[in-house]
């Protein structure tokens, strides 16, 4: 008898090592990118495990095997449940987000970390009051590097000479810029650019320098016209879904959130920018796309041909009911309070 009972104490022992003191809540995320992109790699995929941690494995983030549909209807699958956390581009649903449009604006920094920085915290103070991620729990928001313009055939000496040049564009200010500087827009899934490219559908694309590497592009590319601070910016986002979101204990969300906001945006930002640099430098190396830098007159140009459209953006914030132009300096007045202290 003593026997048995010390069999069923060593069992309930067992059992109750293996028992987690607390539920665990499993997060599913999609994720479209190539899993070796940058953003994925050194930004996403390490901030899933720093929610593990953050949490005590309270809450896990399950990285699905396959994407579940096309990037643009990311922010959608969040919303409506279909996946738990996404992350994505604004831009890709055109007409749902206005206010986000700010951090799309050209000539705004060489650095996608101050950028993305300065973007989260103008966001909290000015443009989250026009609640454009319904149906969300915003954690963070973010921008890739300068856009520049990538051609293949194309002389980037003069505007003039770009007229009527087919060039993908991601959409949001950017398919506005494009058409003020002269070029045809086209719209196409950042997966099949190269296709895109490679097919003659497009004579060039606006990305920044990352993206020519992480899609093969190239081969596919002679020139890059290199404009100080972007033609362009991209926002991104990273959301779950309401609903979930607020099942977890506050506790639980307080831990998800210090590792997410503006700590996140800084890591996203920084990984662009590692990126962006060893673009370049892999360009130069192997000389195989020509880099230009616009002469004065042609950045005289572009700004001129561009300025009425950032007015028009501003005019678009303002119609949220957000002070637009209150909102663009004080991301201006932060990206350089970052610049001058080094980030921090």
């Amino acid at each position: 008898m003593k026997r048995v009972t010390a069999v069923l104490l060593f069992v309930i022992v067992l059992l109750s090592a293996a028992t987690p003191l607390h539920a665990q809540t499993v997060l599913r995320l999609s994720n479209w990118l190539p899993s070796q992109h940058p953003l994925f790699e050194q930004t996403i995929k390490p901030w899933t495990e720093q929610v593990t941690k953050a949490t005590d494995g309270r809450v896990v983030i399950q990285l699905l095997a396959a994407p579940l549909g096309p990037p643009a209807a990311h922010f959608d699958f969040a919303a409506n449940g279909v996946a738990d956390v996404t992350f994505g581009i604004h831009s890709y649903t055109p007409g749902r987000f206005t206010a986000t449009l700010l951090a799309e604006l050209p000539f705004q920094t060489e650095s996608a970390e101050y950028l993305s920085v300065a973007y989260w915290r103008v966001h909290q103070r000015y443009l989250a009051k026009a609640n454009e991620h319904r149906g969300t729990k915003l954690l963070a928001i973010f921008t890739h590097g300068p856009g520049q313009l990538w051609t293949r055939d194309r002389d980037l000496s003069s505007m003039q000479s770009l007229r009527g040049s087919k060039i993908r564009v991601a959409g949001g200010f950017a398919q506005d810029g494009a058409k003020a500087l002269g070029v045809i827009p086209i719209q196409a899934p950042v997966t099949e650019v190269y296709q895109v490219l490679a097919g003659g559908i497009a004579d060039g694309v606006e990305f920044p320098a990352e993206s020519i590497d992480s899609f093969n592009l190239t081969g596919v590319l002679d020139r890059g016209l290199l404009v100080p601070g972007g033609l362009y910016n991209v926002s991104m986002f990273l959301v779950v879904n309401a609903g979930r979101w607020n099942k977890l204990s506050k506790q639980d969300q307080d831990a998800i959130m210090s590792v997410s906001g503006e700590q996140l945006a800084r890591t996203a930002g920084r990984t662009w920018d590692r990126a962006d640099a060893a673009a370049l430098a892999s360009m130069r190396k192997a000389g195989k796309i020509e880099l230009a830098t616009p002469s004065e007159q042609q950045m005289a140009t572009i700004r001129k041909a561009l300025e009425p459209y950032v007015t028009k953006t501003l005019q678009q914030i303002s119609a949220k009911g957000i002070d637009a132009r209150a909102a663009q300096q004080e991301l201006q007045k932060e990206i350089a309070a970052l610049k001058a202290r080094g980030g921090s």
